[in-house]
């Protein structure tokens, strides 16, 4: 019996299963009608209030500077100064503590310069190869023979002038000390016997003759020791070190020579080994000072004749360009034109000298040249960081009033050199914002970045 009203208890359940199930989604349905509907409502009655908003206060490009300065908002303030509404006018703040100072460059973010009038520059490119600067570099070479003891550096160290490099044991170092140190001994003793032998000739005791013989003696030991010290000068010995030797320095009278860095830089090539051996002026290493370095270029024959005359009215700006940095600008000037021309590829070589503090340039990288060439023609510019654009809309941010900055629209011209020609919208002397500009427009263009409905 038990088992007849299970059965029955089961088939009914299963008969009821999918009505259940109708249920469930008739409600679910329901819900997600309802959220939608709600959804709708919010988004029309925003769209509404933000247009009907947006009428108010209008597009901040089309404001003049009068209408932004009267303008008030809800919170009574005028709107430029309210730290939530000042960006529906295209105002942002700057405070002082980000403007970035001439004096230490590293600190700051936003840059303020003044619109300029320019001489416009005609570009001549080409492509060139980075070098070490052959003035900044120094092949470290011993001045004696010997064994290498020791090494403090390895390639790529960066040095400071007379950091020690390395240090060679050599006999003929130690035979220069002796004889710097008995020529030094000698001095003390000639000097004392002339002393006497002028004492008693004073007396009359001893004849002129004797004085003069000391005196001559004393001459001599001086003339040795000056060539024994200037010796061990030629030999890298510091003034220090010279100073201080004694035949109780064992490491001087062995021949332990210390080679320091002659000049802060980098050690590009090394050539050094404990227990080597090396010879006098052989290249043991190369240091070089990378804050500059040259890039040479070729110059094709048509160009010649208007670098020339350039070249004439004086120093040539050149830009590069380096495909691993694309975002990064080098710049330095042209100080060196060839004096002949390649007979196969009808080019002259240049060379440009570049401030590469970062040393992001290294020897042997390729790179677009930009030779700067100045015309006669003058245009209003501003520096390129400064211009910035939104929806094919150019625009910069000029100088509002005390630490407020205002979006203003301008009208582009020509690039060169870094700078952008303004054609319209800036006028001569105003100040205008140039490194950190995005940072303003990030802040002023906030109302792009609203979210939608999201559950």
């Amino acid at each position: 019996m038990r088992n007849k009203k299970e059965r029955s208890f089961k088939r009914k359940a299963w008969l009821l299963f999918p009505v259940i199930i109708f249920v469930i989604a008739a409600l679910v349905q329901g819900a997600s009608e309802k959220h939608h509907h709600e959804c709708l409502s919010k988004g029309n009655h925003g769209y509404d209030e933000e247009e009907s908003h947006e009428g108010e206060k209008g597009n901040d490009l089309a404001l003049t500077i009068e209408e932004i300065l009267q303008a008030s908002c809800e919170h009574a303030l005028p709107t430029y100064q309210c730290a939530e509404c000042r960006y529906e006018v295209g105002v942002a703040k700057v405070d002082t503590s980000l403007l970035i100072d001439e004096k230490d460059p590293e600190k700051g973010l936003v840059k303020v310069v003044p619109a300029t009038i320019q001489k416009i520059s005609t570009a001549l490119n080409t492509t060139g190869e980075v070098q070490l600067n052959e003035n900044a570099a120094v092949h470290i070479t011993p001045a004696i023979e010997g064994i290498i003891r020791s090494v403090a550096v390895d390639i790529g160290a960066e040095v400071q002038e007379n950091d020690p490099l390395f240090t060679i044991e050599s006999p003929v170092l130690g035979e220069s000390v002796a004889e710097y140190l008995k020529n030094k001994s000698l001095i003390e003793l000639r000097a004392k016997t002339f002393a006497r032998e002028k004492a008693l000739f004073e007396q009359k005791i001893s004849p002129e003759q004797d004085m003069l013989e000391a005196k001559a003696s004393l001459h001599e030991a001086e003339a040795a020791f000056k060539a024994a010290r200037q010796r061990l000068q030629v030999l890298g010995l510091s003034e220090h070190e010279i100073a201080n030797a004694s035949f109780a320095d064992d490491a001087g009278l062995t021949g332990n020579l210390t080679i320091r860095a002659p000049s802060d830089g980098t050690i590009i090539e090394k050539h050094a080994v404990v227990g080597e051996r090396v010879e006098a002026a052989s290249d043991v290493m190369l240091l070089a000072n990378l804050n500059t370095v040259w890039v040479w270029a070729d110059i094709y024959e048509s160009d010649f004749r208007s670098l020339l005359q350039k070249r004439k009215d004086g120093p040539i700006p050149v830009e590069i360009r380096q495909g691993a940095f694309p975002d990064e600008l080098f710049r330095g000037q042209l100080d060196y034109v060839g004096a002949t021309m390649d007979e196969k590829t009808r080019t002259v070589k240049v060379r440009a000298a570049i401030a590469n503090n970062h040393k992001h340039l290294r020897p042997g990288l390729f790179c677009e040249v930009t030779i700067l060439l100045a015309g006669q023609e003058e245009v209003l510019a501003v520096p390129e960081p400064a211009l910035l654009s939104d929806e094919g809309v150019h625009f910069i941010y000029k100088h509002l009033k005390d630490d407020y900055y205002v979006r203003r629209q301008v009208t582009k011209g020509r690039e060169y050199a870094g700078n952008i020609e303004i054609v319209e919208g800036v006028n001569p002397g105003e100040l205008i914002v140039a490194d950190g500009a995005f940072l303003l427009k990030s802040d002023t263009l906030r109302s792009k970045m609203g979210a939608g409905c999201a559950d």
